[in-house]
């Protein structure tokens, strides 16, 4: 117990430090572990002062079983959520976890530079789910010898972010994790990026998927 006080005191201390600009109890915020667990996951520390300060709507790409956007609004309140996710499974996962507020929308799609379809590869492990093979040996060796096993392949309808997202809709918040297919999300998403105050995105230093730009 000794041993982990200071650890943990440091964990609570950061934690306060970075709920002050978004909580009336800081101090009792960082106390829960619930809370710095969503402070952590979140990646609120990164984000910018702006946001924290005003944010309507939020679109998060890529949800997996929710655990980002679960995070944020364990933290943040936000009146309009955006979830796109092409593994049904995950996504059911994601539905029971975040609920059907007024202001959530859910969309069991992927996301790209033009509609069409495309094959999701499936994994063992649901965050490295993707539409580009995955190179098991590189995320066996990163993450253990079945996180990126290909158990299942299904087609998934694609659009372009652009032809979703109305014109007069202005984004407070891009969350994009895509597993090695940021760009073509990118690339389908111009408009969209035009009007958007702030893009939080996955990156890899070294390459995860086939066709990947983490090269």
């Amino acid at each position: 117990i000794k041993g982990l006080c200071p650890t943990v005191l440091a964990e609570i201390v950061d934690a306060k430090n970075v709920l002050a600009s978004v909580s009336n109890q800081p101090w009792l915020d960082a106390l829960s572990s619930r809370k710095r667990a969503a402070v952590d996951l979140s990646r609120l520390a990164i984000l910018p002062p702006e946001f924290k300060k005003a944010r309507s709507f939020v679109i998060d790409v890529g949800a997996n079983q929710g655990q980002w956007i679960g995070s944020l609004t364990e933290i943040l309140p936000i009146p309009e959520v955006w979830i796109f996710e092409p593994n049904p499974e995950a996504m059911g996962i994601c539905r029971k976890r975040i609920g059907n507020g007024s202001g959530v929308k859910y969309f069991e799609m992927a996301l790209g530079e033009a509609a069409g379809e495309m094959t999701l590869h499936i994994t063992a492990s649901s965050p490295f789910a993707s539409v580009l093979q995955p190179r098991e040996e590189v995320l066996a060796a990163l993450y253990g010898k079945d996180a990126a096993r290909i158990v299942t392949e299904k087609r998934v309808e694609v659009r372009s972010l652009d032809s979703v997202v109305p014109e007069s809709k202005s984004v407070d918040l891009l969350k994009i994790d895509v597993q090695g297919f940021e760009r073509a999300v990118l690339s389908g998403a111009r408009r969209v990026l035009s009007n958007t105050r702030a893009v939080l995105i996955e990156a890899n230093l070294q390459s995860h998927y086939v066709g990947d730009d983490n090269l």
